[in-house]
């Protein structure tokens, strides 16, 4: 499902002028930078129109999400580079681009380009929407929104960037990733019950994978990580006190905001604020125990290629 039907609820067409709720100010000379990057990245396809014969048609990876999208829309979103303009030039006019279908163009033309070049297409995206402080990342095809702040967008992207990383080489870790993906896109549509839902499903997959446990709680997994797994820990630090007070801080938010076990007698009031601490919290506590995952499998390969023998960790 493409950008603007994932996000339709936000985005008002055909009333007037077209407008949205989510992308935010993006500048015309901004949306001329992404044009520019999506004819850089036309990488040339060759297609048979028709499977019963050989004939061949000579294109574009950009070329084909320009006509995948008019025909998802129904209307020619994006016009031909071979139209008359009127004096504008073809990035003038796609810098004129409804911004939510410059962000269908860019997913469309992602899923289009070989495993190389989609590595640097999401790089050399995601470099300039940094560079012009543009709250968004192209991630494994996906556009999705983080917050302004610095802080919290470095945050977010790492975990997801660290989670996509691993469910490529593990799939075990794609629950995990699915779910951090979708609290972040909730929170944007206003889903504050959702975003914390799946910040802590996701929060809660990560367990799992490292805990090699396929069902529990947060409770029976974060005991289960304090007594097996966790072993970095300052000397001064309980593990217990850490579980309770650190690793069961999310959990908390979860159980206590009728996100997942229901209002109750009274109707609970989630603000954003509370949502995005949520995904915060996933996000941060997510990164560490991945960190403490791959020093852990590092070790054991080391062990591995001196004895030639595994130690039995459960990975």
């Amino acid at each position: 499902m493409i950008f603007s039907e994932r996000y339709k609820d936000l985005i008002d067409v055909g009333h007037g002028e077209s407008k949205e709720y989510i992308c935010g100010e993006i500048s015309f000379e901004v949306k001329k930078k992404v044009a520019n990057v999506l004819q850089d990245f036309g990488e040339p396809i060759t297609i048979k129109p028709n499977r019963y014969d050989n004939y061949e048609v000579n294109t574009t990876a950009f070329q084909i999400a320009v006509d995948e999208l008019s025909k998802l829309k129904g209307f020619p979103v994006i016009p031909s580079e071979n139209d008359s303009f009127y004096g504008l030039t073809y990035q003038d006019v796609l810098g004129n681009t409804f911004a939510p279908w410059l962000f269908d163009l860019i997913e469309l033309q992602y899923s289009e380009l070989s495993i190389d070049e989609k590595k640097e297409f999401q790089v050399t995206l995601n470099a300039l929407f940094q560079d012009n402080n543009i709250p968004w990342i192209l991630c494994d095809g996906y556009m999705i929104k983080i917050d302004k702040q610095q802080f919290e967008l470095d945050l977010q992207a790492r975990a997801i960037a660290a989670l996509h990383e691993l469910k490529d080489s593990n799939p075990k870790f794609q629950s995990a990733y699915n779910e951090l993906i979708k609290s972040c896109e909730f929170l944007e549509k206003g889903s504050f019950a959702e975003a914390i839902s799946n910040a802590g499903k996701s929060y809660e997959s990560v367990l799992k994978v490292i805990c090699d446990i396929q069902k529990g709680t947060a409770d029976q997994l974060t005991k289960e990580y304090i007594d097996k797994i966790l072993c970095s820990l300052p000397a001064t630090m309980k593990k217990d006190g850490f579980r309770e007070k650190v690793l069961m801080a999310l959990p908390f938010i979860r159980n206590n905001s009728s996100s997942d076990h229901g209002a109750g007698e009274s109707i609970a009031i989630i603000s954003r604020s509370l949502a995005q601490l949520a995904i915060n919290l996933s996000a941060a506590m997510s990164t560490f125990l991945i960190e403490e995952y791959m020093v852990t499998i590092q070790t054991l390969e080391r062990t591995e290629a001196s004895t030639g023998e595994a130690d039995g960790l459960l990975f």
